[in-house]
């Protein structure tokens, strides 16, 4: 596996980057055809669970989207990315289960997108938080005419420096480099944190 599919399917292993996992994985397949039997079985049961954590955290996002006060067209696109992950998922769990011989259970283009769809609820509760921010600090610029100006654009750049992010993380495909999606999801959260920084300094 590529070290881009990387944390997809939530197996601990295939975050060694660098690593080829092919030359090692054979000794945990078992010693004989029983216990490669019994280990195939408990393997696909992590994986139909993992797909289930997944969807779970999916339909959580879900819910926030919708409280989550985006403007409608952007509300609907989101939760349409959410319901088709979430359909994909509920494939890909057929797809495994039907599988009953390959100890690795699914092809290096199903993995890369699950780590693309396991990406979505950050990105998109990232979203609302940008949203969310950007209106408070409209608000306080009309409320308050002796606010900081200076730290006002400061709070709104690294705002939309954020909500860039996570618009970009919204749309990954099979073809993005996850590595650095996981570095940009923590930039853009630290991003966030600051704007809060800000906001609460323009309030004390």
């Amino acid at each position: 596996m590529q070290k881009t599919e990387n944390m997809a399917g939530g197996m601990s292993y295939r975050t060694m980057n660098g690593i080829d996992t092919s030359h090692i994985m054979k000794y945990l397949e078992g010693t004989n055809e029983n216990s490669s039997i019994q280990i195939f079985l408990k393997n696909r049961d992590y994986y139909i669970a993992s797909a289930n954590k997944t969807i779970s955290r999916l339909e959580l996002t879900k819910k926030r989207v919708e409280y989550g006060h985006l403007n409608n067209n952007f509300n609907e696109m989101v939760c349409n990315k959410i319901s088709n992950a979430i359909i994909w998922l509920n494939e890909l769990k057929e797809y495994i289960n039907k599988d009953s011989k390959s100890s690795d259970l699914l092809k290096s283009n199903q993995y890369k997108r699950w780590h693309a769809v396991k990406l979505i609820p950050s990105a998109a509760e990232g979203l609302i938080i940008t949203t969310t921010i950007n209106r408070k600090i409209v608000e306080l610029d009309k409320a308050y005419s002796d606010l900081d100006k200076k730290l006002i654009r400061s709070a709104t750049t690294h705002n939309k420096k954020a909500e860039s992010i996570f618009k970009y993380l919204l749309n990954l495909t099979g073809r993005s480099d996850f590595k650095e999606a996981e570095m940009l999801r923590i930039e853009g959260y630290r991003e966030c944190i600051i704007v809060d920084k800000k906001i609460s300094k323009l309030l004390s």
